[in-house]
């Protein structure tokens, strides 16, 4: 029975012939399996009533075994075929995924006015893979050493709560994001093996990211500064600008697409697991969606002053800092704005700074937002943030024990420096309420102190220098050397 049923599968097929398709082969796998289970119900039945006359009739023993032997062999060719279709079937949906990304990339390429240059490669976005993406990138952006020093100043600036783990916090944020990724590195594009590509939020999603592969390939991403080590705020403004570009095109996607099945899948797309995210610190919250949201705004704004062409300059000449995001007239024009490049080799050479953790960064005009804006009211921080023209922090040490932050910045005027100083000392009292000012100190700096250690704040014409120390004859040491440090203004 078993060579009669794959001969009439092998006839079948040969009927259709080079009509045959993915489906066809589907519908007849599908025909031989149900066939085959009827024998072997057929079978079955037979095997229990020659059972019952076996009772009568010892000799009908040998028909039992052949029937379990027909059963059998119909179970293995059963077991077989039901291979032989989920294969088909995983196939059938490789093709269709394929076929709903060409049409969606088609879409994107007509929107953005940017063609392939070659093949986007679509690969498999599984668990494993996210895993893999996100320990990279993380390793590009922030060494071991980088990244717990960073999560040490935070804690000590009383941005993300002290038991945070912070490297399992981003892997696990960043996982939650991610259902599909165009990655610059790989040059491909991977897609979620649970995501559904016939809803609009697939779509969309998928949109976006084959915007990214256009950018890449007409712009070459890799080489932008989006992983810079040492200078989040012009990695972020980088990616203000890739991502403002990225989010324009999915608007205009979802607009081109408007339907009833949109507005129906539109709360699927807002309302995606989002849990790590919304439990996020505010702070990480808004560095996170800052590029997203502000990049499309400072994207939107050139294009509507400088016209569409202007999308793609954006890409060729990255803005250097978030201050250019945040007012853009200050990224080109006559109101240009430079950022002024700070070096603090002087005090992170030596010992004063301890050698544990090390870190060095610049926070830029949203980073000092941000900032500010975690205790004191989001006018004021904005307010006290404006004016910004350049800064860099060190930061070397321990939650508990030794440690020191040299953070040097320069102001656009002496006027905005004191707003600056003024405010980071408000902000200072309000995140420790037990500093107590010492008024005994240098008249130039504001000194503060308590258990954990010293806080000096003192500002030099339009330079503003904070140190933050556990021993106050450190800080005195690194204040005076910071206050020292030659600043090269950008004209």
């Amino acid at each position: 029975m078993k060579n009669q049923e794959h001969k009439r599968y092998q006839k079948e097929r040969f009927e259709l012939g080079g009509r045959m398709n993915i489906a066809d082969e589907l519908s007849l796998l599908h025909s031989a399996v149900v066939r085959i289970r009827r024998m072997v119900l057929a079978a079955m039945i037979g095997v229990i009533a020659t059972a019952a006359r076996a009772q009568t009739s010892p000799s009908l023993q040998e028909e039992i075994e052949r029937l379990r032997i027909v059963i059998e062999v119909k179970q293995e060719r059963i077991e077989a075929l039901e291979r032989e279709l989920t294969e088909l079937r995983r196939q059938l949906n490789v093709d269709r995924d394929r076929k709903i990304i060409a049409n969606i990339q088609r879409e994107v390429e007509r929107l953005r006015g940017l063609r392939t240059r070659r093949p986007i490669e679509i690969a498999k976005l599984t668990a494993e893979v996210v895993d893999q993406l996100i320990e990279h990138e993380i390793g590009e952006r922030y060494p071991d050493a980088q990244l717990r020093g960073w999560e040490m100043l935070l804690k000590h600036l009383g941005l993300v709560p002290p038991q945070l783990q912070l490297r399992s916090f981003i892997k696990t944020l960043y996982a939650e994001q991610l259902a599909g990724v165009y990655d610059d590195e790989t040059k491909k594009l991977y897609v979620s093996d649970k995501f559904d590509l016939q809803s609009m939020v697939a779509e969309t999603i998928l949109a976006h990211e084959i915007c990214h592969a256009l950018q890449d390939q007409n712009f070459n991403l890799t080489s932008s500064p989006i992983r810079l080590k040492t200078n989040d705020d012009r990695a972020v403004a980088a990616l203000c600008a890739i991502e403002g570009d990225a989010t324009i095109l999915m608007s205009e996607y979802i607009a081109e697409k408007a339907s009833w099945r949109m507005l129906l899948e539109l709360p699927g797309l807002m309302l995606m697991d989002q849990k790590q995210l919304a439990a996020a610190p505010r702070f990480l919250n808004k560095s996170l969606l800052f590029p997203y949201l502000q990049g499309m705004n400072f994207v939107m704004d050139r294009f509507v002053t400088k016209g569409p062409r202007t999308r793609n300059q954006l890409l060729r000449d990255i803005p250097r800092s978030t201050e250019q995001i945040l007012h853009p007239e200050k990224y080109d024009g006559p109101e240009k704005d430079e950022p002024t490049e700070i070096v603090l080799d002087g005090v992170t050479s030596g010992s004063l700074i301890p050698a544990e953790n090390r870190y060095n960064n610049v926070a830029g005009e949203f980073g000092i937002r941000c900032i500010l804006g975690e205790y004191l009211p989001g006018e004021e921080a904005e307010a006290a943030a404006d004016g910004w023209d350049g800064d860099r922090a060190a930061f070397g040490g321990q939650l508990d024990g030794d440690y020191a932050l040299v953070w040097l910045s320069v102001w656009d005027s002496a006027d905005e420096a004191r707003k600056f100083a003024d405010a980071l000392t408000r902000y200072f009292k309000t995140q420790r309420p037990e500093l107590a000012e010492q008024t005994d100190k240098a008249p130039k700096a504001v000194w503060l102190a308590d258990k954990k250690g010293s806080i000096a704040i003192a500002r030099k014409g339009d330079r503003v220098a904070c140190i933050h120390a556990n021993d106050e004859k450190r800080a005195a040491r690194l204040l005076d050397a910071t206050l020292s440090i030659a600043v090269k203004r950008v004209p």
